[in-house]
């Protein structure tokens, strides 16, 4: 051990070999994805703190352990410190290893020999403790260069001086990942059974029925509905990128009540926004850090169990997708609970806004990440709990090949799109209640789609799923409006704001690629989609119109109302069954795992949470593939489910009916059938709260 260097060099070593094994690579990860830093809202200050801290706290404290051990035992110490550098090694290599090719389990096991080998050649050779203390000058230039060129929001500009001679309340409400196709029956109209909400916003506005999105992504797609623009490559949400948007026109003329999501385009003089301490801000970003970098460097065997990343720019601690409500916060409003009122933010802020007393001058927006994943949401506003990304849905958003797990992902939008169906008349009856809506220019659109088609990408646009993510609902009431009517143009997103504009009969002072909604022109015969790596997907309109009929009939399976979307795959006759004794061939020589099955033996149907996504493990037999199985609760069928494969488990997901649960405890049992469609007799594999039967 007397090879080793000064206890100066040791820290100096010790630094250097932490910022390439971490610093750097979590550096250029928020390099690589801007939004991460931008959604939130981060400040230069804490950009500096955050890198300072992420730099130098954790090897500084491993050098102050080190030293505290040397004042006991000197080899003790010497021993610490190849132990310290071994272990800020190993995440490097694994990091190189993956990038490499690797990615099974091994590569954490390879990383530690790797790592042992450094630290051999670092005792034995003094040129490789030479390029450890050089190699130090390297990570602070690193460190320097994400500080200063790491984009940032700007909170502020002046808006747009120009002269408003009508001023009419305009309401703008945006939501997330929702096709037109949810939306509509076979016959081309608005679902009035599921969606009474949006069937009555269609009898009273215009419904745009071919418009489409310009953008597969949030962060590109929100911008052009508030600035008119086609999106650039590389902008980011910020007001830095999109100075001129509805927020800088009417800011200076109107009262601005506004509710962003992951954008910032809205200058703080006119929108001042809440920040929480400075101390929970930065506790946060470490923490969603930690499960980018995990993802970087560990092997998909080892990082399934991590939060998804995947479209999402923050909350993954508190597995919470980042948007304008929080999880309270939307349930209260669709089931109110008397929260406090500072529990009561984003969707109930925009609520708030609208009252009797607003002048004709005002701005009422709101971006809800809602149907967006994850799914969660009864129609009746009750939650089966947060499953950020379905089971079935691979990184990338790439769907596997297993039409159940596809099904049943569907099934759950669908749910969820109800429950945004019950947040929109919420809105809509404030808006009646408040005596703004016959006066106001009422705007509600969604800013992107999502595909459901197995072995394609859920988001990312292609030719294959470009009907699912281009078409969205687009309904504009105009002022004193009082029937509804279709318009089959080719509306864009992008003639949103240049509508907006019209109406209030103000000229906009940058030129855009949108056109008022309110002349007559022919739109464009092919569908472009802007996609986050610059390309652009191109469809012409009759290979649209052939899609979205084919996205429209995927639905027919669910049948006409919830029930029947619930107990989707049950003949009628199954419905509710009671399963006696007469019913029943005894019980499989199986087990069935339930997860969280805890949950089942404590409902509280006071509360807004019941534990209806059903899903285990069934071990001991094999299932055969595409065998139907049914999900019993407190006796009676409720659900149908099958089996498939995830890392070797033979799994099962089933989503019940939040009416099938009972306060207290219930008792769930999964079930084989025979003769399901004629005389059922049903083997039970397995149930909850007892010892399973051989």
């Amino acid at each position: 051990m007397s090879a080793l260097p000064s206890y100066r060099l040791r820290a100096v070593h010790l630094v250097a070999v932490w910022a390439y094994a971490v610093g750097q690579p979590v550096f250029s990860l928020l390099q690589a994805n801007p939004e991460f830093l931008v959604v939130r809202g981060a400040t230069r200050g804490e950009v500096i703190a955050f890198a300072s801290i992420l730099t130098f706290v954790p090897p500084v404290f491993a050098f102050a352990v080190e030293w505290l051990v040397s004042r006991v035992s000197r080899r003790a110490a010497d021993v610490l410190h190849l132990v310290f550098l071994g272990a800020f090694l190993v995440p490097f290599v694994m990091l190189i290893l993956k990038k490499l090719g690797g990615d099974s389990a091994w590569i954490v096991f390879a990383a530690c020999v790797v790592a042992v080998a450094v630290v051999a050649a670092y005792v034995r050779w003094r040129p490789v403790r030479l390029l450890f203390t050089a190699s130090v000058s390297l990570a602070a230039i690193g460190l320097v260069l994400f500080v200063a060129r790491v984009p940032l929001v700007t909170e502020d500009v002046a808006g747009a001086q120009v002269g408003i001679p009508r001023p009419t309340p305009v309401v703008l409400v945006v939501l997330d990942e929702l096709p037109v196709t949810s939306l509509t029956t076979r016959a081309g109209e608005i679902d009035r059974a599921r969606y009474p909400n949006f069937a009555r916003l269609a009898r009273g506005a215009t419904w745009f029925s071919r418009a489409t999105t310009v953008h597969d992504n949030t962060t590109a797609a929100v911008p052009a509905i508030l600035d008119g623009k086609l999106p650039g490559d590389g902008g980011l949400p910020t007001l830095a990128h999109h100075p001129e948007n509805l927020f800088t026109l009417l800011g200076e003329s109107y009262r601005l009540r506004v509710t962003e999501a992951v954008t910032y385009l809205c200058p703080k003089r006119y929108c001042p926004r809440p920040r929480d301490a400075f101390l929970p801000r930065l506790q946060g970003l470490f923490l969603d850090t930690q499960v980018g970098f995990m993802h970087q460097i560990l092997p998909t065997t080892l990082s399934r169990g991590l939060p998804s990343v995947q479209d999402r720019w923050g909350g993954f601690e508190k597995e919470r997708i980042l948007v304008a409500t929080d999880f309270h916060d939307v349930l209260g409003v669709v089931r109110p609970r008397g929260l406090p009122r500072e529990q009561r933010l984003g969707f109930s802020e925009f609520l708030d806004g609208i009252d009797r007393g607003e002048p004709a001058a005002s701005l009422h927006f709101l971006h809800v990440m809602l149907p967006h994943t994850p799914w969660q949401f009864f129609p009746s506003g009750r939650s089966y709990g947060d499953t950020p990304i379905p089971i079935g849905l691979a990184p990338g958003l790439l769907w596997s090949d297993h039409p159940w797990l596809i099904r049943q992902a569907l099934q759950r939008h669908l749910l969820q799109v109800g429950y945004t169906d019950g947040l929109l008349g919420v809105i809509l009856d404030k808006l009646e209640r408040s005596g703004l809506y016959d006066d106001a220019l009422v705007v509600v659109v969604a800013d992107h789609g999502v595909s459901f088609i197995p072995g394609k990408t859920a988001r990312s646009a292609s030719q294959e799923n470009i009907a699912d993510i281009a078409p969205v609902p687009l309904f504009i009431k105009f002022p004193h409006q009082k029937v509804g009517r279709v318009d089959p143009r080719a509306a864009r997103t992008i003639d949103i704001l240049p509508t907006i504009a019209d109406v209030l009969n103000v000229r906009v002072p940058w030129s855009m690629d949108g056109r008022s909604l309110l002349k007559s022109w022919v739109g464009p015969r092919t569908v472009s989609v802007g996609k986050s790596d610059g390309t652009v997907v191109q469809a012409s309109r009759a290979q649209m119109e052939r899609d979205m009929a084919v996205a429209v009939r995927r639905k027919t399976i669910f049948g006409p109302t919830w029930d029947t979307l619930l107990a989707t795959g049950l003949p009628p006759q199954l419905v509710g069954l009671e399963i006696g004794s007469s019913r029943a061939l005894g019980a499989a020589d199986a087990r069935v795992r339930f997860d969280n099955e805890e949950l089942f033996a404590q409902v509280d149907l006071s509360s807004l949470l019941v534990p209806a996504r059903i899903t285990g493990t069934v071990e001991i037999i094999e299932i055969p593939p595409g065998k139907e199985l049914v999900v019993a609760v407190n006796g009676r069928i409720v659900a149908s489910t099958r089996c498939f494969r995830i890392r070797g488990e033979q799994r099962f997901s089933a989503l019940v009916p939040d009416k099938a649960f009972r306060s207290g405890f219930n008792r769930v049992e999964l079930f084989s059938v025979e003769g399901m469609r004629s005389r059922p007799r049903f083997i039970q594999i397995g149930h909850n709260g007892e010892s399973q039967e051989s």
